[in-house]
């Protein structure tokens, strides 16, 4: 089998397409078509890893794939390594990833790098900086960017019936 081949049947047997659902060998095809330099496969054993689907849970593995996918110029890769570096706390990788992503067109990343913003976080804190990126992100569509900017006007609507009572 090629590449593509193997990818194909790693989704089959992932998703349970005409063949019975086995996470273990999705991964191990995905792994061979990796290993064949297929860039969704790349990107893919990222996901594997992060997951713990089909082998065991490893964020070193996730982001040593997703390096590798994001060193092809993928924005996912790029995306989730700030992601991971986020919920560690990484302040400036997480900043440095959604930057890369956002730069290859990544507009989830846009509303991450507002949320960096609004806290002050690896940048200074800017709420004007922080809700130009959301309403960025929230114009492309991005559904956590489109919660947050009806929250905020919520919160908005609030304060000024509480400053005018």
């Amino acid at each position: 089998m090629n590449a593509d081949q193997l990818y194909n049947e790693s989704l089959a047997l992932l998703e349970g397409e005409g063949v019975a659902k086995d996470e273990r060998r999705s991964f191990e095809f995905n792994r061979a078509a990796a290993r064949e330099g297929l860039a969704d496969a790349i990107l893919a054993m990222g996901w594997y890893y992060l997951n713990g689907v089909g082998v065991e849970h490893s964020i070193p593995e996730a982001v040593t794939w997703y390096r590798r996918s994001a060193r092809k110029g993928e924005p996912r890769a790029m995306f989730s390594l700030g992601i991971i570096a986020y919920e560690r706390k990484e302040w400036n990788d997480a900043l440095i990833w959604f930057r890369r992503a956002a730069n290859a067109g990544h507009s989830r990343s846009l509303f991450w790098l507002g949320k960096l913003h609004w806290k002050g976080r690896a940048v200074a804190r800017s709420r004007s900086e922080a809700m130009r990126l959301i309403h960025l992100a929230a114009r492309k569509k991005v559904p956590d960017a489109t919660r947050a900017l009806r929250w905020l006007t919520a919160l908005n609507k609030v304060a000024r019936r509480k400053s005018a009572a």
